[in-house]
């Protein structure tokens, strides 16, 4: 069994959400009521919205906060490479 170093960041560190929620752009609860219209609208055959536009729409989060967001996201990923 292999175990993972503290300094690895684990994948639910690149989501969207969990970065906002740590960046403290966002609550939990904000998270959550988010997450659950995303699944709302799903439905077979159509795409969904990704959350970040979710999020906007719902003004939990500005434009400016996503792409900020978006950029710390692709540093972690680039960094965890």
């Amino acid at each position: 069994m292999s175990r993972r170093s503290h300094l690895e960041p684990d994948k639910a560190d690149f989501r969207l959400g969990r970065l906002a929620v740590r960046e403290h752009l966002l609550t939990e609860e904000q998270l959550q009521e988010a997450l659950l219209e995303q699944a709302r609208e799903m439905a077979p055959g159509r795409l969904h919205r990704q959350l970040g536009l979710v999020l906007v729409s719902l003004g939990f989060l500005t434009v400016k906060n996503l792409a900020y967001l978006l950029v710390e996201q692709e540093k972690l990923r680039t960094r965890s490479q």
